[in-house]
């Protein structure tokens, strides 16, 4: 299963040096828009390998 990079783009998670302007349903055309500390902290959350260290 891929994961976004975590400074990816804020609507679409795309990394900035390869998204250009891109379409999405929900925001259509934009250009790449600065991720929030929130997304950029569960997108690397979401990057971890799952341990019993983190039930802890």
């Amino acid at each position: 299963m891929a994961t976004t990079t975590p400074n990816g783009c804020r609507r679409d998670g795309i990394d900035r040096r390869t998204h250009g302007r891109q379409w999405t349903p929900e925001v259509g055309w934009h250009s790449w828009e600065q991720p929030t500390q929130d997304q950029i902290k569960e997108r690397m959350r979401a990057r971890r390998p799952d341990t019993e260290e983190e039930t802890r």
